[in-house]
């Protein structure tokens, strides 16, 4: 066993700078190129699901390289060197060969620069909408709890989200986003920072949130205008050039992606490090309010990616948007609603910190529950009037992955050992969790048999792909040609596609061959595909075919094979990919044989959960809307069980879709009470519920009684005691009747017991292997 500690961070908890005029102007709206136009819609009712993490290159990037750095810690084959304020690792070479590096732990406090921004009156024909809303317009939810079906303890409100209400949940004593972070990281990161007055952008939300248009041309517009309305504000109050270049370089201290390849993080890059973009009104995921599904859904992202290498700083052109005329730029961003709460923003900013969902993004309905902020955590509370204002902890392996859990290494069949762990909450001076290695899983996916031959091209199966296959083609002197290949596909219909494009300026803009794209399924078989070039005749031109994926669900994509190119009846030439063709470029494309087999690895981190700090929101904060239209923002509470939290951490899975791949994905709790959960009318329990007893321990589970829409009802008596964790059987933790429920484990024989629990929360476990 060995027990890793990050060292204590001294004066890691600055408190909040002082304030001057510049970050607390009020509105502008500054002119926009689009037309203006008065026309309505009806509002539609908000979407029940959306992606709030949206994918980037970089960050995709950096995420990856964390998550293989946190595997190689787990495993021992790495060694952090500490470079300034950060541990780094060297993880092999970038694409323009210089050294490539990622953070695995940091002592610093980050800035945050938060704009809050209202809607103007001007509206995009291809979305309508009604004007606004401006800050000040959300209504005030029923707070005379008299039985009636207005009564809301689930709104949250209150009567005036100043610049002040902002300034003190960020950067607050007590209970607010420094506060939390803090305690999240125990004292190994905080923050900083400024909120600015409310300021105006030009159009309504339904310009910026409607589902009618890409989310590109809505989220992105909407980075632009509001940074660009903070700088007018700032001008129209007075502030000189200089002056705006320097406030805001007070935002740009973290080298996020190590532009230069030094493995030094802490130096500036030309891009604010974290921006909160907070608007008028309230997010589509918690309804919209009165804008419906045109309100913007809180999320993260990085604002024209696809301008990567085009504009950008001097010298670090990663795209995004530039503020104003001043020397910064925003790349990265959040944004959240007027009345969001503490837990939506602490949410989001864990994606900043490059942590993924762990809820089910496909639409499912996985486990995770309100056992971790990057799932429903984020909107717990106090049980009061309000849901989402107080969020629970992270679990164990996202503080793992950011360097702030104290934890103890447990080797797989190695002696039997007892740990003493204390509460995950806290630090002490017992580990807060403990990591049980396992061996490697080779992992098999038999796809297809090739066209011909033994290998075929194929472009990946993943979320987020932009993979590439691309070749010179010479038409010179021809007046026909075309490109044929055999195809084999199984494509996220009307979501993925495979396009066939050219390129007549030598890479920088492309023409579709096959419209939107190949999607959907050949059923199984190959199928042959071919596009007319005949417009092409008489040049030069790049062909490429490119595969992209969103996020959420992805599956085994799409297979080439036999390509060739035919100019005026003849073939050119031809390719069998039987071996490598020098002429392709590849870009996320590979060659294979039908079949891939790799190592995966895996591991159980074990966490002792209790209640104190942010986690007493366990006791206070889970709720279930059990009332139906009758009741419709009326909440019950009931606790998730204090204990023996065991995550079965398994990299043969890149997501936590249980909803696509039942009983697997990247990071699921182990329930130790796996049976499924009924209502009383025959209907399975939420997820949300299901997990409240996942714990393992010696105390019983205390009784359960819910209610559900229609009448329905749950009534569980208290159950003895879980106390042996024993994977020997994969199926053990789980219950075909609740598909998408917990998880089924390595079935490697490791036992964890929790022998005792003292009076101040601590629990002794022991490990052993059969």
């Amino acid at each position: 066993m060995r027990r890793l500690t990050a060292g204590v961070i001294a004066g890691a908890a600055a408190g909040l700078l002082a304030v001057g005029t510049i970050g607390s102007a009020a509105g502008a709206a500054p002119s926009d190129g689009h037309p203006a136009t008065k026309t309505t819609s009806k509002v539609q009712p908000a979407r029940a699901h959306a992606e709030d993490d949206l994918p980037s290159p970089l960050s995709d990037k950096r995420r990856e390289l964390m998550q293989q750095a946190a595997k190689k810690q787990a495993q021992g084959t790495i060694t952090p060197k500490r470079v300034g304020k950060s541990d780094v690792v060297k993880m092999g070479k970038r694409a323009d060969g210089k050294n490539q590096y990622v953070e695995t732990s940091s002592t610093r406090t980050d800035e945050i620069f938060t704009v809050l921004v209202s809607f103007g009156d001007q509206t995009d024909p291809r979305t309508g909408g009604t004007p606004g809303p401006a800050n000040g317009q959300i209504k005030q939810p029923d707070r005379n709890w008299n039985g009636d079906s207005t009564d809301d303890n689930s709104t949250y409100w209150v009567p005036n989200f100043d610049t002040q209400h902002y300034k003190d949940m960020f950067f607050g004593k007590k209970d607010s986003f420094k506060d939390f972070y803090e305690h999240q990281s125990s004292g190994k990161f905080s923050v900083s920072g400024d909120v600015s007055g409310w300021v105006t952008v030009p159009y309504n939300e339904a310009r910026y949130g409607s589902n009618e248009i890409p989310e590109t041309d809505g989220y992105w517009n909407l980075v632009r205008d509001s940074v660009n309305a903070w700088y007018a504000a700032e001008k129209q109050q007075g502030a000189t050039d200089e002056e705006i270049a320097s406030y805001l370089s007070r935002f740009d201290k973290w080298d996020r992606y190590d532009y230069d390849g030094d493995g030094n993080f802490d130096e500036p890059d030309g891009y604010l490090d974290h921006i909160e973009i907070v608007h008028a009104g309230e997010g589509e995921e918690a309804g919209g309010g009165p804008q419906g599904a045109d309100a913007v859904w809180s999320h993260r992202w990085y604002a024209y990616s696809t301008d990567q290498g085009k504009t950008g700083p001097d010298g670090n052109l990663l795209g995004g948007t530039q503020v104003g005329d001043a020397p910064y730029w925003v790349g990265d961003y959040t944004t959240e609603p007027e009345n969001g709460g503490l837990g939506v923003f602490c949410h989001e900013f864990g994606h900043d910190l490059g942590l993924p969902d762990e809820y089910d993004t496909a639409g499912g309905d996985n486990s995770t529950g309100f056992w971790t902020l990057m799932s429903s955590g984020s909107w717990l509370g106090k049980g009061f009037d309000s849901i989402g204002t107080t969020p629970g902890y992270m679990n164990a392996w996202d503080k793992y992955q950011l360097g702030w859990l104290d934890y103890a290494v447990v080797p797989y069949q190695g002696a039997k050992t007892k740990v003493t762990l204390g509460a995950a909450a806290r630090q002490g001076k017992n580990p807060q969790a403990l990591v049980v290695t396992l061996p490697e899983q080779t992992i098999t996916h038999d796809y297809n048999t090739p066209a011909s031959g033994s290998y075929e091209w194929w472009g990946g199966a993943a979320d987020n792909l932009s993979s590439s296959l691309t070749r010179e083609l010479d038409l010179t002197g021809a007046s026909s040609a075309s490109i044929s290949t055999k195809a084999w596909y199984d494509i996220e219909e009307g979501y993925d596609f495979l396009l066939a494009e050219v390129s007549t300026d030598g890479g920088t803009h492309w023409t579709s061959l096959n419209g939107d794209g190949i999607t959907g399924s050949s059923n199984n078989a190959w199928t042959d595909v071919s596009y007319d070039l005949s417009a092409y005749a008489g040049q030069k031109v790049l062909f490429h075919w490119q595969y992209k994926t969103d996020g959420g669900v992805h599956y085994a994509g799409a297979f080439l094979d036999d390509l060739a190119l035919t100019v005026d009846g003849a073939t050119a030439w031809t390719d069998d990919v039987e071996s490598a063709d020098p002429a392709w470029t590849a870009d996320g494309f590979s060659r294979m044989t039908g079949s891939t087999s790799e190592q995966k690895a895996r591991f159980y981190i074990a966490e002792n959960r209790q209640y104190v700090d942010y986690d007493d929101t366990l006791r206070t904060g889970p709720y279930n809307f059990g009332f139906g239209d009758t009741k419709a923002d009326w909440v019950e509470h009931f606790p998730y069980q204090k204990g023996l939290l065991i995550w079965y951490v398994n990299y043969a899975y890149e997501d936590n879709n249980t909803s696509t791949h039942p009983g697997g994905g990247l990071v699921l709790p182990v329930d130790a009470h796996p049976g499924a959960l009924f209502w009383s009318d025959g209907k399975a329990v939420s997820n949300r519920i299901q997990p409240w007893d996942a714990t393992f321990g010696t105390s019983k589970t205390p009784a359960l009684n819910l209610h559900h829409a229609g009448g329905a009802t749950l009534s569980l008596p208290a159950q003895k005691a879980a106390k042996t964790f024993d994977d020997s059987n994969v199926d053990r933790y789980y219950d075909p009747q609740n598909p998408q429920g917990s998880v089924k484990v390595a079935g490697s024989g490791t036992q964890i017991t929790v022998t005792k629990q003292a009076k101040n929360g601590n629990l002794t476990v022991q490990v052993s292997f059969k």
